[in-house]
């Protein structure tokens, strides 16, 4: 038993010590000034480090995400940690609006700013995939009827058998001069099919060019979209602490509905019992507990997650619809099955003798009779129209669930945000915390000295009516 109790001494210690060493740097952090060379020199250092953390997740953010050169990544990072961390060192209340930022994030704006980039996700990205699928359907519908079309075309050659075949059975049984003119027909009227699938070859292929140069700049305005949302994302975050901020100082009854442990102490100094139910809309922050309120609070957000969760399932799952119809539809419609086309060939030629004119009467002589059925196999070739599919990255929709799954995450741990927020402003500006918690005190014997007035006026009244009854009888 002697060495789990000592084990269990030691471990007390260290916590103990652990606790007491966490207390004193950030009393050290938060204090205005410093208290002497050695809390000088922790500020120094935990400002460097607090530069130096920052600076490093901003680095892997511009580089890895944001996707600037490392150059311009490298100089901004200098920056930026050069300015926060003078700034955090000098000057006291932009250490505190910098701090706040951190707890921001958990609290009612921080989920915002999930939802709207799991929207600027969906509109970067999901629904130019859908769109990417549907010229792609598109695409390959109007190749297939072009290549249907060069099928006919090439069914051109028929023609030209059955031009060979008129020309060869009249020059068996026609005199020259008809043959000769049959020559010029089929001089005048021959088409170059090698030359037009050419053409259209080469028309293909700027068409194609003309799309992967939109489908660039597509890319390049979405870097850019994101590189500005990067940009009011920090502002907004960092504006939202200096506003907070700024309202915790000017009014003592912002957010001030809190009953902490020094406001209990302050209570019990001047005899007063102070409970959540003295302060309206009070709640106990000296414990872990969420109450019904809080609760309740909860449920409207999570309401609205819930709609924009179900607007997002149902465009990623209409994408892949779009995907899976592009992957099985595209190849079945390039792959149209083989139509067999026949032509039959009635040609005549005859002359008139001059004398039946004359005599007003029909003498047509025939002189060449050609009456064939030619057949012919249109098909298309599926190698020629490929359906390249777009599937949405999978690292998309693990960014949009891990959003959802943190958005709402956020509901219970925004209780503890906006308990931690009020906390940090108060470690950082002790006397207006004061003031804040002497308004509260005040308001507190305000209501409980009404409540004692109402109970002294109703209890003679009380006992005027007992006194009666009792002179009655």
């Amino acid at each position: 038993m002697m060495p789990l109790r000592n084990y269990h001494l030691s471990d007390l210690s260290l916590r103990a010590s652990v606790r007491s060493g966490m207390e004193a740097l950030w009393l050290c952090y938060s204090s205005p000034t410093p208290k002497g060379a050695s809390h000088l020199l922790a500020l120094l250092v935990l400002c460097l480090s607090l530069a130096a953390v920052t600076a490093s997740l901003l680095s892997h953010w511009l580089i890895d995400l944001l996707k600037y050169d490392i150059q311009t990544a490298l100089v901004a990072v200098g920056i930026y940690a050069t300015a926060v961390f003078i700034l955090s060192f000098l000057i006291h209340p932009f250490r505190c609006a910098f701090t706040l930022i951190f707890p921001t994030l958990f609290t009612r704006q921080g989920r915002k700013l999930l939802l709207s980039t799991s929207v600027m996700i969906v509109v970067l990205y999901v629904l130019p995939n859908m769109a990417a699928n549907i010229a792609t359907l598109t695409h390959v519908v109007k190749c297939a009827s072009e290549k249907l079309s060069q099928s006919l075309l090439s069914s051109s050659e028929l023609i030209n058998t059955v031009k060979d075949n008129i020309v060869g059975s009249a020059e068996e049984t026609v005199d020259g001069s008809l043959v000769q003119t049959l020559h010029d027909f089929d001089h005048t009227t021959h088409i170059n099919v090698s030359e037009v699938k050419g053409r259209l070859h080469v028309l293909s292929l700027r068409v194609q060019e003309d799309f992967s140069e939109v489908k660039s700049q597509v890319q390049d305005l979405k870097l850019l979209f994101s590189r500005i949302f990067a940009a009011v994302f920090v502002l907004y975050l960092f504006s939202e602490s200096v506003m907070y901020l700024r309202s915790y100082l000017t009014s003592v009854r912002f957010d001030n509905t809190y009953i902490t442990g020094g406001l209990r102490r302050k209570g019990a100094e001047k005899g007063i019992v102070v409970k959540a139910k003295d302060v309206k809309n009070g709640v106990n922050s000296t414990s872990f507990r969420i109450t019904k309120k809080e609760l309740v609070k909860c449920l409207a957000p999570a309401i609205v997650i819930t709609l924009y969760l179900l607007m997002t399932i149902f465009l990623i799952v209409l994408d892949h619809f779009l995907y899976y119809l592009v992957k099985t539809g595209g190849l079945w419609i390039s792959n149209m099955p083989s139509t067999n086309i026949s032509i039959s060939v009635d040609f005549k030629v005859g002359t008139e003798m001059a004398i039946c004119r004359f005599f007003s009467s029909d003498c047509l002589i025939e002189l060449f009779n050609f009456n064939r059925t030619y057949t012919a196999l249109i098909h298309s070739d599926p190698n020629v129209c490929e359906a390249q599919s777009s599937k949405l990255n999978p690292s998309v929709v693990a960014a949009l669930v891990f959003l959802y799954v943190f958005s709402y995450t956020l509901l219970p741990l925004e209780v503890y945000a906006q308990r931690l927020r009020r906390k940090v402003a108060a470690s950082f500006f002790q006397q207006q915390e004061e003031r804040r918690v002497e308004f509260l005190i005040n308001k507190i014997q305000a209501k409980q000295k009404e409540r004692q007035n109402e109970a002294f006026f109703i209890e003679p009244k009380h006992q005027d009516k007992i006194s009666g009854t009792i002179d009655k009888l």
